[in-house]
């Protein structure tokens, strides 16, 4: 199933935060049964967009439509709070950036946080279909999680947005109350119950400076 929408008129609030000094645990896991239909956008083939770039979602008349896509405790969620990040304490005051928006790089193939930490920080989908991210200063993912099924693709015919598509499209299903929606990969082994969205996946691009930040 796909969704389509006016581009050139979407604007995303960025969620605003302060960064933390101590990366706070997950505290919950999104509850899925049954199936539903998973969703992913079209675009053309050929377009290869470069830097870094924030998501938010696209399904008309839906509690997640215009949500920023967020990275927290090592998940990725649409609505249910900001980031988390944390910025080394022994860095120099103003050394990262505000950690109020979640970043992205890549796109052709592989995915990863726009972060600048040894080894960076590479989002996968777990089996079972969630979408993850590696901690910082660490490759550890788990057995059988997919790494290479990104695409993006860059604005065209005039819009603001472009694309981010994963291979069997996103799903996001509720996380809890006041915890959004949690993101997934439409894998075919995946639970997906009657109140899990399919979405598009809108790319805007970000061009601010990143050095230093590592998301938790």
């Amino acid at each position: 199933m796909k969704y389509t929408v006016a581009i050139t008129t979407l604007i995303a609030s960025a969620m605003a935060t302060a960064i933390s000094s101590d990366c706070p645990k997950p505290s919950h896991t999104a509850t899925v049964t049954g199936s539903a239909p998973a969703s992913s956008s079209t675009a053309p083939a050929d377009a290869a967009p470069t830097g870094y770039f924030g998501v938010i979602s696209s399904r008309s008349a839906s509690p997640i439509h215009l949500q920023s896509l967020t990275a927290r405790g090592g998940k990725f969620y649409l609505g249910g709070g900001p980031p988390s990040s944390y910025c080394p304490s022994n860095l120099p005051a103003g050394a990262c950036p505000p950690g109020n928006t979640t970043v992205l790089a890549g796109g052709q193939g592989t995915l990863s946080l726009g972060v600048v930490v040894p080894g960076g920080q590479e989002v996968y989908v777990a089996p079972g279909g969630a979408l993850q991210y590696t901690t910082a200063h660490s490759v550890s993912k788990p057995e059988g999680s997919d790494v290479t099924g990104f695409s993006r693709t860059a604005p065209a015919d005039g819009n603001v947005y472009g694309y981010l598509d994963y291979e069997t499209g996103f799903v996001a299903c509720p996380a809890g109350e006041g915890e959004g929606y949690q993101v997934f990969g439409a894998v075919e082994d995946g639970e997906f119950g009657d109140d899990c969205l399919g979405f598009t996946a809108l790319a805007g691009k970000f061009s601010a400076s990143l050095n230093n930040l590592d998301m938790c």
